[in-house]
């Protein structure tokens, strides 16, 4: 049976720690700041993302980093291990941040908000809508122009009828299928 905690803060979002589920997970910067409006700025946070998964357990699905914020889809064996990840991803960002921009101690993260994945149709709508994100917030019009997603990979291992596929099945709301989005 899957241990179920939860921690509530005024003031903040509830946690919830879930053993072996999926997490849809978002994080912002302080303030919408731009901090990661650079390529060596987000594959810092790329970067950090990835080692801290192996070394975690978790199970990275879909992913996106953009100038203000990011999205993660992952599998998580523990629960108390997303508080860690977390913690651990947003100090360790922090401070290379900071560093490269020479401002020691400049707060980087505002907040995160997770939600457990519920049903397949929420994990695939999820999926989706981390894809679709850079193309919402007028970084690109194709989801394949956008360098920092997990796209690439899935245009190569499962190729782009696959991922129309998907689309058309588990569409984001008021976002139609469109041959132009890949």
């Amino acid at each position: 049976m899957n241990e179920i905690h939860v921690i509530e803060h005024p003031g903040r979002p509830t946690h919830w720690f879930v053993d072996d589920t999926y997490y849809f997970l978002t994080a912002s910067t302080n303030y919408s700041r731009p901090f990661l409006d650079t390529d060596e700025n987000k594959t810092i946070v790329r970067d950090l993302i990835w080692s801290l998964a192996e070394e975690l357990g978790l199970t990275i699905e879909a992913w996106v980093i953009l100038d203000n914020h990011y999205h993660l889809l992952f599998h998580l064996l523990k629960g108390w291990d997303l508080q860690t990840f977390v913690r651990r991803l947003h100090g360790g960002t922090a401070v290379k941040l900071n560093q490269l921009a020479c401002t020691p101690g400049r707060k980087i993260w505002h907040n995160y908000w997770d939600r457990c994945i519920r049903s397949e149709r929420d994990y695939w709508t999820r999926f989706n809508y981390i894809h679709y994100n850079p193309i919402k917030h007028g970084y690109v019009t194709k989801m394949s122009g956008y360098p920092f997603s997990s796209i690439h990979h899935y245009e190569q291992t499962a190729g782009i009828d696959w991922l129309a596929d998907v689309w058309r099945a588990y569409p984001c709301k008021l976002v139609t299928y469109d041959d132009d989005l890949f």
